[in-house]
């Protein structure tokens, strides 16, 4: 399950700023890790997956390819939490055309199946940003700080900017991890953002 918030940026300097920042006692930029991200999500041509609130993600991560599933999407405030499961692929003919096979062996495929049987998939949507990350280690939590930035682009045409700041618990206690996240958003006055990636495709 993955757990995160989402905060939009006017000024993507802010992440500087926070990583930097003493209170927080983060690492210090040095130890940001920096990713090239393309993106693409498939549905069927009705949108089963959509409808159903599914996304179904290939990702290029630098040299790594990872088939991605989220469902199951529950946000307040900014606070996402949804169901995922990842798998590593490095198949850039599956990434070109993938199906829900890969997944038979997880709980993910019966989701899909339910959705969309057998169902062709196409691209809907792609995306390429670059994400700067760095791991925080409060000493009851672990956590990831990362800024997102780049382009959502709709298969219609238009395209869609993307600043983006995420908090994104790892393990540990998370009423710790959502202590920080607390902090870090009212020092830095960020404003929530209840819309992932994908749905911002479609607004």
């Amino acid at each position: 399950m993955e757990k995160e918030f989402k905060f939009r940026l006017e000024d993507p300097s802010v992440f500087e700023l926070i990583v930097n920042d003493k209170e927080f006692n983060m690492i210090d930029l040095n130890a940001v890790e920096k990713i090239d991200m393309r993106a693409a999500y498939f549905d069927t041509l009705d949108m089963d997956f959509r409808n159903r609130g599914i996304a179904y993600r290939i990702r290029h991560e630098n040299e790594r390819i990872t088939a991605t599933i989220k469902w199951d999407v529950d946000v307040k405030e900014g606070f996402h939490i949804r169901e995922e499961f990842n798998l590593v692929v490095n198949d850039e003919n599956f990434a070109e055309a993938p199906d829900i096979n890969l997944f038979r062996s997880s709980e993910a495929y019966d989701v899909l199946y339910s959705a969309a049987g057998d169902k062709r998939l196409v691209k809907v949507i792609s995306m390429n940003y670059e994400r700067y990350q760095v791991k925080v280690d409060t000493g009851k939590s672990i956590s990831c700080i990362t800024l997102d930035e780049g382009t959502i682009y709709h298969l219609n045409g238009h395209a869609v900017p993307v600043c983006e700041l995420e908090i994104e618990w790892y393990y540990g206690d998370e009423e710790d991890f959502k202590s920080l996240a607390s902090r870090i958003q009212n020092k830095y006055n960020l404003k929530t953002e209840d819309k992932s990636k994908l749905q911002r495709a479609f607004e």
